[in-house]
Order: structure tokens, then sequence, then C-alpha cells
């Protein structure tokens, strides 16, 4: 027994035709099949692919097609069209079986066929009907068998899905009964994703869909969802998107599952938004939100006029009030930023209520190292959430609230514990220079602040690789022409003061410029890589990676929408070292940094005194007397260095600054990262960059040595919803462009898959269609 439903309609065709007895009657010529209402035309196509069959039309011999005399020659033989498979199965849509049975009375177009009824077999129903699509479908000695509803929206719905319907199993259906809405779901299989789509762009949607898909999508909606697209609209529709009720419950979910795939829909609920006294939901209308996040900035911009008490208790209210905008749709669109910053601040609020140990020196660094980052750090997600000018101020107010008192305290305890104003510290000690343990290679990031390294830790160990965090102290002042030369791998006795803040070459009185250092590390064995070398893993080796401080003093505040981006470039370059055979690298810098939206205040350092000013530290001349803290050089510990106090500025408009003291600024990390346990550190395959123009995606990838298929998916797991024009095979590394040959994917979510040529995924990335991230 045939599967699919085709090749069940193609055996009852047959079997019209073949159903004479050859004792009786000579073989017909032909088989005519009349079909008063033309229900067939629109599938003739896929039955013609299993049959001989043509039909009576206008004359298109490419479709098999013409008037009744070149039927009527086919039939013969005169015309030769290539048809096989026995005599010829002649289609006569909208032609009755009773408009051929009177010779001499039938219409003239159809005479010249009229006499070959009495030579030819009859695909009609028993009682000499035409066969009716439901007709032939549902009878059970000469038809299908199948169980059909009796109702008219069922024989609309059949009609529609015929073609669809065609293609399924014949199994499916045996046991059930078919009713418009099992057929529709044929024709427009995701009824919720397709009202999705006219919600979002309802003028789009009807080019882009045929009549059967048009018509059974208006009956869907008339029929489980209560309104007509045509005459009702799509802000009826998006009212009853807002409300939710029903079936519109569903409809909302799926739409809340990526709303950023119809973005049209906001403004259609925007403009559906009910009377303010009718408004039920408020998480469902853009208006609300709006309102809510106005409401907030302008809560967040107060925050000035608090103390810091009343501060962490206003964020706590505010949070209390916001966080159910965090679960909506808003949250998804990205369009509810403040309620995730007040998140934040109710973390800043409560890691500020207690400030750094002060006791003493060892106790401050063992605070600030355990707890103490996670300050710097929520302020500067804090900020990262909120990306526009009058957002980014309201946040920086609300924060600063809360976290210059705090910052300051910070800095003033270990300004005192450190014994400013003498020329021996009581016991702050700097770090020792980097490792040159032989397999090891130390990768140098200037301004590595220490909530950023427990970034890139985290970073790192989701790579799989092992990652231990230490910290140390920061050779004074905390500038990079001071402290770094102090932790670089130079022979003992190789450095000494120079001028200004730089340390200096002993032999030759020369700056450490970075070629002096270099040749210094050259010297004591260092490999020195530059920014794409791998080196010899047998040795060790110096390198620099990333640009935060670089950043820093160029962006401002803006440096926390970049930190993300340095932190991988930091986690990219250490992870190809290990690749590369390094038994381990460390990572050091050589200071922290000061972040403080608005800038720090400005205090007055009288310039006859110094030999050098920069933002938070200035040489000072010899005997020069200063009412502001004072520590020796480490270089010159004859030298004395003048701190701004606290975390002020000699400098004004400073809103990123490093060079005095404070914990931030002093308490430096150091990164021990090595293979973690079974970590198999050569690299697979994987995207290297993915570029959209217009509709082609552009895609570079590695780690390619046998053939493997590329492709773009609406799900991963599922080849059938590729949405690429054609998935590509390869065998090398390299670039390769797969077209997306259907606008309508453009803005959606897609994952570009590298695969086995057996289905098995190798790498994997979601994109949007047609966007660059």
């Amino acid at each position: 027994m045939s599967d699919i439903i085709l090749e069940r309609v193609v055996a009852c065709l047959r079997a019209a035709r073949d159903a004479y007895d050859p004792n009786i009657r000579v073989p017909p010529v032909a088989l005519l099949w009349p079909d008063e209402g033309g229900q067939w035309q629109p599938v003739l196509d896929q039955l013609s692919q299993h049959l001989p069959i043509v039909s009576l039309g206008s004359y298109d011999p490419d479709l098999r097609q013409g008037p009744a005399y070149w039927l009527r020659c086919v039939v013969a033989g005169s015309i030769d069209i290539g048809l096989s498979d026995g005599p010829p199965i002649i289609y006569l849509p909208h032609v009755s079986r009773s408009a051929l049975r009177a010779a001499d009375t039938c219409p003239p177009a159809l005479a010249p066929i009229a006499e070959m009824q009495y030579r030819s077999q009859w695909f009609s129903h028993p009682s000499s009907r035409d066969w009716t699509v439901r007709g032939l479908l549902s009878h059970r000695d000469r038809g299908l068998g199948l169980q059909i509803a009796p109702d008219s929206e069922t024989s609309a719905a059949l009609l529609l899905a015929l073609d669809r319907l065609l293609d399924e199993p014949i199994g499916r259906f045996e046991s059930q009964v078919l009713d418009a809405d099992s057929l529709l779901e044929l024709v427009n299989d995701d009824a919720v994703h397709s009202l999705l789509r006219w919600l979002d762009n309802p003028d789009g949607y009807r080019i882009q869909t045929n009549t059967a898909q048009w018509l059974a999508f208006v009956q869907q909606c008339k029929a489980v969802y209560g309104f007509d697209p045509t005459l009702d609209g799509e802000i009826t529709a998006a009212r009853s998107l807002g409300h939710r009720n029903g079936p519109w419950g569903n409809v909302w979910r799926r739409f809340a599952e990526s709303p950023e795939r119809y973005p049209g829909i906001v403004d259609r609920l925007r403009k559906a938004r009910p009377e303010e006294f009718l408004v039920e939901s408020k998480e469902a209308w853009p208006q609300d939100n709006e309102n809510a996040e106005d409401q907030l900035r302008r809560s967040l911009r107060d925050f000035e006029a608090l103390t810091p008490a009343g501060a962490r208790d206003e964020a706590s209210r505010l949070d209390a009030r916001h966080r159910w905008r965090r679960n909506t749709v808003w949250a998804d669109l990205e369009q509810a930023p403040l309620a995730f910053a007040v998140e934040q601040l109710l973390l800043l609020s409560e890691l500020t209520r207690q400030p750094l140990a002060s006791a003493d020196l060892q106790s401050l660094v063992a605070d600030y190292t355990s707890r103490g980052w996670k300050v710097d750090d929520a302020v500067v997600r804090t900020l990262a959430i909120s990306k526009t000018t009058r957002d980014r101020e309201a946040v920086a107010a609300a924060s600063g609230a809360m976290y210059r008192q705090w910052i300051e305290a910070g800095a003033k305890a270990l300004q005192k514990l450190i014994a400013p104003g003498t020329n021996a510290y009581t016991s702050y000690d700097p770090g020792q220079s980097a490792h040159t343990t032989e397999g090891s290679v130390t990768v140098f990031v200037d301004g590595l602040r220490l909530d950023v390294a427990h970034r890139l830790q985290k970073r790192l160990a989701g790579a799989g690789l092992s990652v231990g965090v230490g910290t140390t102290l920061a050779a004074l002042p905390t500038v990079t022409q001071t402290a770094k030369p102090a932790i670089s791998p130079v022979l003992p006795g190789s450095l000494s003061a120079g001028p200004e803040l730089h340390a200096a070459d002993t032999n030759t009185r020369t700056r450490a410029s970075i070629r002096v250092l270099r040749n210094l590390m050259a010297s004591n064995g260092i490999q020195v890589l530059e920014t794409l070398d791998i080196g010899n893993p047998v040795g060790k080796a110096w390198t620099e990676a990333g640009e935060i401080d670089h950043r820093g003093h160029d962006l401002g505040v803006r440096l926390v929408d970049y930190l993300d981006e340095e932190v991988e470039r930091i986690a990219l370059r250490v992870r190809e070292l290990l690749d590369a055979g390094w038994t381990k690298v460390e990572i050091v810098t050589d200071h922290g940094w000061l972040l403080l939206p608005g800038g720090m205040v400005k205090v007055e350092l009288p310039v006859a005194t110094t030999e050098i000013k920069k933002g938070r530290c200035a040489r000072l001349k010899p005997g020069a007397v200063v009412d502001v803290p004072t520590v020796p050089w480490f270089w010159d510990k004859d030298v004395r260095i003048a701190l701004a106090p606290g975390v002020t500025c000699f400098e004004a408009n400073k809103e990123y600054e490093h060079g005095g003291v404070s914990p931030q600024e002093c308490i430096v990390p150091r990164l021990t990262v090595q293979a973690g346990v079974g970590t198999t550190l050569v690299r697979g395959p994987e995207f290297k960059t993915v570029k959209w123009l217009g509709l082609q995606c552009r895609v570079e990838f590695t780690g390619v040595t046998e053939k493997v298929v590329i492709d773009l998916r609406g799900l991963p797991s599922e080849p059938k919803s590729s949405i690429a024009e054609q998935a590509k095979e390869t065998s090398s590394p390299g670039r390769i462009s797969l077209i997306v040959p259907d606008e309508e994917h453009e803005g959606e979510r897609a994952h570009l898959m590298l695969l086995t040529l057996g289905g098995q995924i190798l790498a994997q990335r979601e994109v949007v269609v047609g966007r660059n991230r």
C-alpha cells in the first residue's frame, strides 16, 4: 500500500484507465477526466510527474496543454510530445461529463474529442458524477477512504491544502477525521508564527504569501483568534495580543521568546494601547516601560542630593519597584537598561556598606583582594549597561553617591598605612619582577586592574584552562615609566633611577624605553615576542597584549564599553601561546587605575615644587615642602613623590587616571594560566570572523583538516531549517560565502553551523541575519 496520498491518487487514476475487459473490448485510447469545478487543477503538475496527463486549454506544449484538436492529435499519435506509460489521461478542467455525452450538442470547443468518449475510459464517480476532491479522498471503494468533516469550512480548507496534503503519509489521517483546523495547519503549519509575521509587517506578509496561504491564514484567524485580518486590521489584533486572553496568550509567549524577530509589533502595540483606565497588563505596552524608564532616570539623578546611606536605601527601593521589568520583552529588546542598572546599583549598595579593613596594610590588601574589587566591578558594569549619555549621567550620579565616599576612604586608608612623608616604607613591599622559568611566557597587560583580571580569569577558565589569581603591590608611583621596568625580567642591577619618573639602563643611563627594556630582557635570555609571534616554547619569553590603559586615557568613562573586548583579545593571545606548546603563561601588569564619572576633584600643587607632574603624582624637587602626602620613589628612595590626596587629581576633568596610591592603583593582579587537567589545546574547527554584506554571509574559519559542511540554520540540529541558498562543503580552512535568498529572514536569529559530512556539529555561532554585531 502506498504511503503518500499522492501515490494513492495516482493509483486511482491508473486503475480507472486500466479497468476494462480485453475479452470484451479493445484497449481504450485514453482516460477522460472531467472536472467541472476545476478542483484538481492546482495539483496537476504534481500528478503529471507520475502520469501521462495532457489537459484542455490554450496551446502550450511545454505544459502539455492545448485545444481539443491538439488533444485528438496527441491521442492519435500524429503529434508526439514524449508521453509514455500507456494511453494518455485527458484532463478537462471546468468541463463536466454530461457536456460530452451528446456529441451533436456539445460545445464547439469540445466537438473534436466528443466521439473519443466511446473509445475511452472515464475517470468519474460510480454515479457518473465528476470526481470532486472530497469525493475521491473519502470514497471507500474507488477512492482513498479518508474521513472528512462534512462542514463547509473543511471543504474550503481541503482545496486550499490539497497540494500539501498530497505529500502527507496516508497513515497520518487513516485514524482521524480531517477537519478545517488540521488542513489549514498544512498550509500554515505554524499559525502563531504566521500571525506574528503579519502583525510585524501586514503589507509585506500579504505580498509574500500565495492565495492559498493567505486564505488559510484569514480562515485560521477567524476560527482561532476571533478576528478578520482583512476587516479588523492589525491594531485590533495588537490590542488582543497585549491583553493576552485565551489563544492570544500563546501568541504573546511566542512573541516574548524572540521579540527582536518582529520589530514592527512594537509600533502596533504602541498604537493599540487602550485608555489608561482600561490598562491591565503594563508589561505589554511600550509606553508603560518607557514611562518607567523616564521615572527611574529622574530618580537616579536625584541621588546626588542623598547621603551614601540614603542612596543605598533608595537603590533598594527602586530595585523592588522596577525588577519586574527585567523579565519583559522590553528587557529582551534592550529597552529597559536602567531596570538592569538598578540591579547593579543594589549590589553596589550592599558592597559599600562596609569600608575596607584598615587596621594594617596586610588586612587592607586581603580585604580588597577578596571583596573590595567587587565594588569597582559593580560600578563598571553599571556604567556599561547604560549606553546613552542621559542614562549614563543618571547612573553615574547614583553610583557616585555610594562609590565616591567608599573609594575615597580606601585610598586615604592606604596612604596613611604606607607612612607618607617618610623616605622608607614601613610595610609596603612591591612585587618581584616576572618569573623566568623555562617553558613559561609572560604576558604584560598595561593597566590590568583586579576587577578586570577576574573577568579574564572567568573567560580563561570557561575555555577549560587552569587559572590562578594572586595579587602583589605595584611600584610607586603607579605610572608605567616607573612600574613596568620594576616587573620586567632583566638581570639584577640592569636598571636604576633615570630622569623624571623613568627608570634607566644602569650602564648607558638611557631612559628605559620599550626598546631598551627589550634589549635588556634579551640579554637575560628572554625571547621578546611581537604581537603575532609564538616563539620557542622550550625557552622563556615576554610579550604584551591589550590596550586597556591606552583606551582609558583616550576614552575616560567610555572605557567600560570596551573592557569585554579587551578581555577577549588577551584571552585569545593566552590561548594561542598555550596551543603553541608553552606550558605556562604568567599575566602581569604595572598598575591599576581610578575611574570616576564626572571627573576627580582637582587639588593644587605649586609648580615651583615639582620636577615633573602627572595626574595623580609628581616628582618633587629636593627640599620642596608640600601639604600633600608623599612617598619615596621606587627607583631612588631619596626622591620624594607627591601624591594627590584620596582620589583627587592634580589635573582637572580627569575621569580615568593612575599614578597615585589607592587599592585600585596599587593592588595589582598576577595570573598563572596552564592547560586544565584533561584539556587538549589543539584547536578544532572554529569560526574566526563572520561578516554580513546585505544577505550575504562571509565566513572565515580555521581548524579544518577534513571535508566539512557550513550551513545557516534556524534550528541548530535540524537540517530542514536551513535558510541558506545552499550549504557548502570544504576540506580546508579559509573563507566561504553563504547566501540567504529569502529577505523574510533578515533580522532573524540563526545559527552558523560547521558540521561533519555525517551531520556532527563541530562549531556553532549564533548570528542575526544581515546584521554585523
